[in-house]
């Protein structure tokens, strides 16, 4: 698969972490993008090397397409799965059309998003604000002392505004290229 190196260290990530839980148990990584990006069709998405398309699990284990609707559908090692891409890596956002996934607040729906899952991901270094979530939330939360949950909410943005204030930038509680680089 084709991506940025922030993407594929984040599978990587993602793939280190579930083989620890479930490892007679592999996912399956689809659609990243292109050698050297470009158009992908169908897909509007997948130019930069920032998407990933990922299977949903089965209950029989089989490396297969399923859908949600489908009896072979694992919902709960697929939240398991979903959860993780959370925890690992820089998730921007994920759409995946399962509505108890949905309603746990891991997904959103797209259209056309009921037989695989699509995670898309901030570049390394890329700016965080509150709302955001992922691996990058959890760095930013550790090195300010904080419990990383991966969360960017209110004590995250005080924290960061306090560290700006600290070392002579706007206290806007956003971490751009100057907090990130401080």
């Amino acid at each position: 698969q084709f991506g940025q190196k922030s993407t594929i260290d984040a599978a990587k990530a993602v793939g280190t972490a579930w083989n620890g839980l479930n490892p007679d148990h592999a996912f399956s990584i689809g659609q990243i993008s292109l050698k050297g990006g470009g158009e992908m069709p169908p897909h509007k998405s997948h130019r930069v090397g920032l998407d990933v398309d990922v299977r949903p699990m089965r209950t029989d284990g089989a490396n297969e397409p399923v859908t949600i609707t489908d009896p072979q559908y694992d919902r709960t090692t697929t939240t398991e799965l979903i959860t993780l891409w959370w925890q690992k890596a820089p998730v921007q956002s994920l759409f995946f059309n399962d509505p108890t996934v949905i309603a746990a607040g891991l997904s959103q729906f797209v259209n056309n998003h009921h037989h695989h899952f699509h995670v898309r991901l901030r570049a390394r270094g890329a700016t965080i604000r509150i709302g955001d979530r992922g691996s990058d939330v959890s760095e930013v939360q550790a090195k300010l002392g904080l419990e990383p949950d991966g969360r960017f909410g209110p004590a995250t943005q005080d924290a960061v505004e306090q560290f700006q204030a600290n070392h002579d930038l706007v206290p806007d509680g956003v971490v751009g290229p100057k907090t990130w680089a401080a």
